[in-house]
């Protein structure tokens, strides 16, 4: 302005300065979103697309444009206020005497560490939930479990039929070399599906006349428990001599024993479906309490009955234990069930523990999209920590050199420029706990095991913080501490 220049030659300046920085950082970060949202998307096995589109683009471009022209026109309201005269004399040794020069870049930081904080909180609860959902007993071994299902209604056309071809489909399989145990079921335990009734014990109400008595069962074959490992804690398993024309058969778990016989043997009393004229069966076991719809899933009383003793059957899935990976077996049984019935299609193929798995798949998606984000934004942290630090440090190299002079030590030095970082990192803190304590409580209904407000989760984000805020000042303040005094003081 000394020279001549007017208000217009600086704004120009300035736009200019700030499009340029801006421009190429959105070029940047445009070809960094095209790589990124790709292996974003293989990562956290999400089947929709996450490529940038056009909305995005524009989007993208206006967000960019906005930040062009505020944080570009910003220092142009301070210049104009600093008289003319005072600008000449001031000098790297006295340009940095007011606290609030770098108040608002520190703000800008302090925000991000805020929502750092957010999304590094919702990743911890989410990886604790993920934990503690592939931890959960099942109840059951399933290692080497291969399950796939099975439908033969154009080949069979009534029960006695269904119930010789899937006979016939066990023995095929149980032939085959490395197949440990096979065995059938109506609904296939870990997919979500279940049959629920009232249950009636002797004839009667389980729970009384006037209450209903809920009560879960499935239709499965021979040796199905041994073959799922759930133990056996009374009485036997299910065998082929369980067949249509022998007596009617039934196994409950520990649950419906407890609530529906406690206090007698379970063994020899009867257990009916109260919406089915399927008569009565007699308990001949107790099994351990498995999950069967899904892995959150409380104990609930169940019972399980011979497909061959219950009618109407269409369908059934074939449970295998094989010795070693069950995908691996995936030919080998396809193979053998076209043998038996050629033509006949294996319906939705799988490891049994891929089943369970399946269940928490959102959450591991979640914890995904949390995880990267989270690492994202503390990179975000770092970058405007350290830009904000590096400044500050290269505008007070002469008051450094000063204070040295003076009888500073180096570490005196080390802590005054890394104590700014943690003041801003504490505002942040300070910021983000509500927010985070409200994002939690969002999260509370996929949450598993893990309360939204847990203590270790909130402690380890905000030490991931500190973590962040000193190592993005530890460069900048060993950089002051290491300054030469006599260099220092003759800088200008």
């Amino acid at each position: 302005m000394a020279l001549g220049g007017s208000r217009v030659n600086l704004l120009q300046q300035l736009l200019t300065e700030s499009l340029v920085l801006v421009t190429a950082g959105a070029g940047l970060g445009w070809f960094f979103a095209n790589w990124a949202t790709r292996t974003l998307a293989v990562w956290s096995e999400m089947s929709v697309s996450l490529a940038p589109d056009a909305n995005v683009l524009l989007f993208t471009l206006a967000v960019s444009l906005t930040a062009a022209l505020v944080f570009g026109l910003a220092p142009l309201r301070g210049v104009l206020r600093v008289p003319i005269g005072l600008a000449l004399k001031t000098s790297a040794a006295t340009s940095h005497r007011g606290r609030g020069k770098n108040r608002g870049s520190q703000a800008v930081v302090a925000l991000q560490m805020s929502l750092c904080l957010v999304l590094l909180v919702a990743a911890g609860l989410l990886v604790r939930t993920l934990r503690n959902l592939e931890s959960v007993s099942l109840g059951m071994n399933t290692r080497g479990l291969l399950v796939f299902g099975v439908s033969p209604l154009q080949r069979v056309h009534s029960d006695s039929e269904t119930n010789r071809f899937f006979l016939g489909l066990l023995t095929k399989l149980r032939a085959v070399p490395g197949v440990e145990a096979v065995t059938l079921m109506s609904n296939r335990i870990g997919s979500g599906w279940s049959n629920n009734t009232g249950a009636s014990v002797d004839g009667h109400a389980a729970l009384g006349p006037n209450t209903f008595a809920p009560m879960r069962w499935n239709i499965v074959g021979s040796d199905y428990f041994h073959t799922l490992g759930v133990p056996v804690l009374l009485g036997r398993d299910f065998n082929d001599a369980d067949s249509e024309g022998a007596p009617q058969v039934a196994i409950v778990n520990q649950t419906f024993a407890n609530k529906y016989l406690s206090g007698r043997t379970p063994l020899g009393h009867q257990v009916g479906l109260s919406d089915r004229t399927d008569g009565q069966y007699t308990i001949v076991g107790v099994a351990a309490d498995s999950k069967y719809t899904d892995v959150r899933e409380e104990p609930r009383p169940t019972a399980y009955f011979p497909y061959t003793q219950v009618r109407g059957v269409a369908s059934l899935h074939v449970e295998v234990r094989t010795a070693g990976d069950p995908d691996a077996w995936m030919p080998t049984i396809r193979r053998v069930v076209n043998d038996y019935s050629p033509g006949l299609a294996l319906l939705q193929p799988m490891s049994q523990q891929a089943e369970f798995e399946e269940n928490f798949s959102d959450e591991r998606v979640f914890f995904r999209l949390s995880l990267f984000f989270g690492i994202l934004a503390a990179m975000l942290v770092a970058t405007g920590l350290y830009g904000t630090l590096a400044y500050t440090v290269s505008r007070r190299t002469s008051e450094v050199g000063l204070r040295m002079a003076l009888g500073a030590r180096r570490g005196q030095v080390l802590w005054m420029v890394m104590r700014g970082s943690l003041v801003v990192a504490a505002i942040g803190v300070a910021i983000g706990l509500p927010l985070a304590m409200v994002s939690a409580n969002l999260l509370r209904s996929i949450l598993f095991g893990v309360e939204p407000r847990d203590p270790v989760t909130f402690a380890a984000a905000i030490a991931g913080i500190a973590v962040v805020s000193v190592g993005a000042s530890l460069i900048p303040a060993l950089r002051a501490a290491s300054v030469d005094p006599m260099v220092a003081l003759r800088e200008e």
